[in-house]
């Protein structure tokens, strides 16, 4: 198994967004990749990253086909690395905000939207486990008590823009992170909301929020005081001209971002009193936020060694099930006795059993 990575370490949201690909060009992604072994897409906002059978460039080439730009800012994982990296990645050790919840949701819905293509050959048995180490890194740690998502990020930089009751408009609240927004903003009686969302079957009810159609999203951008975008289209949605003639009355108004591609046209940061916040921007906070988590992180990263040790030890007796089966009953029962006590050092193990028999 081998891995193309772009994440927020290694590149900024204008170039992310060239590889943020929408869940068609993702089913045509896996179509093509499929026949060359097998490959899961994950987007989110802040990586894209594509699992996969074939060698390096071949994926490479996809990658291009799809973006259209070739790019040195990918970094490439294999074997033993990758698979390390996929279990780091769902524990939440590899996010902006290291232990929030959403990165473990979007890896199982990348991987269970490429296995109903049926393009997951060779791929079911680490995602699988990966998942499963995910949930415990979760359930044994207090990881996720800490994290703060970016959603709680923005909804924080939206409570302490200006003193006093805020008018917010929220374009995008039926996706995740758009109606994780919402939420947090709701719990707040210095904020009244408006929400849009394109889908027909979106309540903002709820939230005590006024829902209004996404197509007469500029008509409520004079009385807002902040405006929070978070929705998957592909194209903008504030264009900094229409921004600016809807735009009548003067006061600070502050736009965040939080989509990719992006939804906010970045000149819109320019206009007289608008200040503009893309995902990008909430690094530091998410920084000082994983310096509290040193210790959480510490466990969850030695829960990752172990499920990864499991991993290769199930892997290796599964593989090798013929030659342990006709081994001694004495050695046989010592090496499953080392396989509870030392997962890694039963792999090897086996590994040097089945060299010796070559």
């Amino acid at each position: 198994m081998n891995c193309l990575s772009l994440d927020h370490h290694r590149a900024d949201a204008s170039l992310r967004e060239k590889f943020a690909f929408s869940q068609r060009v993702r089913a045509e992604l896996c179509a093509r990749m499929k026949e060359v072994g097998g490959c899961v897409p994950i987007v989110t906002c802040n990586r894209t990253e594509v699992y996969f059978s074939c060698e390096q460039p071949v994926a490479e080439e996809f990658l291009y086909h799809y973006s259209g730009v070739r790019t040195t800012r990918f970094a490439f994982y294999a074997g033993d690395f990758c698979l390390n990296h996929l279990f780091e990645l769902t524990a939440g050790l590899c996010s902006m905000v290291v232990g929030e919840d959403e990165i473990l949701g979007q890896v199982k819905g990348g991987y269970e939207f490429a296995r109903s293509l049926s393009a997951t050959q060779g791929l079911d048995a680490p995602f699988q486990a990966a998942l499963a180490c995910g949930k415990r890194v979760r359930a044994e740690t207090g990881i996720s008590s800490l994290a703060c998502s970016v959603a709680t990020l923005a909804a924080n930089e939206v409570f302490s823009f200006r003193e006093g009751k805020k008018r917010v408009l929220v374009v995008g609240a039926s996706g995740k992170i758009g109606g994780s927004v919402l939420k947090n903003l709701a719990a707040s009686e210095e904020v009244s909301l408006v929400a849009t969302a394109r889908t027909h079957e979106f309540s903002a009810q709820a939230t005590g929020a006024e829902s209004v159609p996404y197509e007469e999203r500029y008509l409520y951008l004079d009385e807002a005081d902040c405006i929070v975008c978070a929705t998957s289209s592909p194209h903008v949605v504030f264009s900094a001209e229409r921004v600016r003639t809807a735009l009548r009355t003067r006061k600070e108004r502050l736009f965040i971002d939080l989509a990719l591609p992006q939804d906010i046209d970045p000149a819109v940061g320019s206009l007289p009193d608008c200040r503009l916040k893309n995902i990008d921007s909430f690094r530091a906070a998410a920084q000082e936020n994983n310096r509290k988590k040193i210790l959480a992180a510490a466990q969850a990263e030695q829960i990752v060694r172990e499920c990864v040790a499991e991993y290769f030890a199930d892997e290796a007796a599964r593989t090798y099930a013929d030659l342990l089966g006709g081994l001694p009953q004495a050695r046989r029962k010592a090496l499953y006795a080392l396989r509870k006590e030392q997962p890694a050092r039963f792999a090897e193990a086996v590994r040097e059993l089945a060299e010796a028999k070559q």
